[in-house]
């Protein structure tokens, strides 16, 4: 992937400045040539919540207005989509459409919303995390994605930029349910990662909104600045540079690892010089990638006790055959003996990443799936939904 970021000093949320900056940007990398006339392209952006605009805590409607009046002018269709926390319905979802302002952008520019509530599993055979993940089916429907982020400073994760938005393709009430399963920020950038390699194919652009940012503290400060690339870690990575956050205690490092992007040159800049943007009193967290993203490490271990779906094997049921711990991706399935001197696989919920292979393998079909209450109520109503659109 090509590391150049594009940088554009913007002190307002002028549509017309947008619009210039988003243009040259796409001229930079030649990406009119990517997209074709009557594309359907997924405009990814940033929907936490029912937030007002102003709040930027979510992607400014100027932001989205720009983009999708640059593409307007390349003959292509867009569709505004996300999925904000909590639940994953057409009402929610409308809610935060009109609160955002995004309704208004759709309607002036003859751009669709998203309200596809289908849900699609995308195996991940290079997953760190998952070899399995679940996220919004409306990624089947279109031919490309365009990646509209924000720029902040997380409590709980530290920096959140391109990159972490993409963890908005998990559905609704989902999200927490593997948020809570994650132990460091390290094992939720490497999901992250995951999602990432699974849409390379699709994910072609990525905007940073870092006009107003939020620092530690969840406060707005004003960085004036619109980041673009192609690729989604040197565009991270640009922005970190800008921070004065070291890259081995970000996702960078892990992209790294795994050969995603060169930390020693992760991006060229056009535009504006990063030092224009430079804030030395930019308030950050002192997070590193072991960082334990849950203070009550206990209340977490109830938490995922009691809301996440999860292979079980009872001992007196196994029957000893070894299959489902030759196949376990993470090894973290042990045979041991019982005191009758009987084999028995034994499940090390510490390694497991629920691809369920044990209990797709297991030739007695002895492993279950025990789907505690909150998983049971998330996928009824996104049942009930996919129902309906059929």
């Amino acid at each position: 992937m090509k590391n150049l970021v594009s940088l554009t000093y913007i002190d307002s949320y002028d549509n017309s400045k947008i619009k210039s900056a988003v243009e040259q940007a796409f001229s930079n990398i030649n990406l009119d040539s990517i997209i074709k006339p009557n594309m359907k392209v997924l405009l990814k952006v940033c929907l936490p919540g029912s937030m007002q605009p102003d709040s930027a805590e979510t992607s400014h409607p100027a932001i989205v207005q720009g983009v999708v009046d640059v593409l307007s002018d390349l003959g292509v269709n867009c569709i505004i989509a996300d999925s904000p926390y909590n639940k994953y319905t057409v009402s929610h979802l409308d809610s935060v459409y009109f609160d955002t302002g995004m309704l208004e952008v759709a309607n002036s520019s003859n751009c669709e919303l998203n309200h596809n509530l289908k849900i699609v599993n995308i195996n991940t055979p290079n997953g760190v995390k998952a070899k399995s993940i679940t996220l919004l089916d409306i990624i089947n429907d279109v031919d490309v994605i365009i990646n509209l982020g924000k720029i902040k400073i997380d409590e709980k994760l530290g920096y959140l930029g391109a990159s972490a938005n993409m963890f908005g393709l998990v559905p609704g009430e989902m999200k927490s349910l593997i948020l809570n399963r994650m132990n460091t920020i390290g094992d939720f950038n490497e999901y992250l990662i995951d999602i990432i390699d699974a849409l390379k194919d699709k994910l072609i652009f990525n905007i940073l909104d870092g006009v107003v940012a939020i620092e530690a503290g969840e406060t707005q400060r004003m960085l004036s600045c619109l980041a673009m690339s192609e690729n989604i870690f040197s565009l991270d990575a640009s922005i970190i540079n800008i921070l004065g956050l070291n890259y081995n205690n970000t996702i960078i490092k892990q992209a790294s690892d795994r050969e995603f992007i060169d930390i020693d040159n992760p991006f060229e800049i056009v535009g504006d010089e990063l030092d224009t943007f430079r804030l030395d009193d930019f308030a950050l967290y002192d997070y590193d990638l072991n960082t334990q993203i849950h203070k009550n490490i206990r209340q977490q271990k109830n938490y995922f006790r009691l809301n996440q779906q999860r292979p079980t094997i009872k001992p007196n049921r196994c029957k000893g055959c070894s299959v489902c711990s030759r196949i376990c991706p993470t090894n973290a399935i042990m045979m041991r003996y019982d005191k009758n001197g009987e084999l028995y696989a034994d499940i090390d919920y510490s390694k497991c990443i629920f691809c369920n292979k044990c209990f797709l393998g297991c030739p007695y079909m002895v492993v279950k799936l025990k789907t505690p209450l909150g998983f049971k109520k998330l996928h009824k109503t996104i049942n009930k939904y996919n129902e309906e659109e059929k």
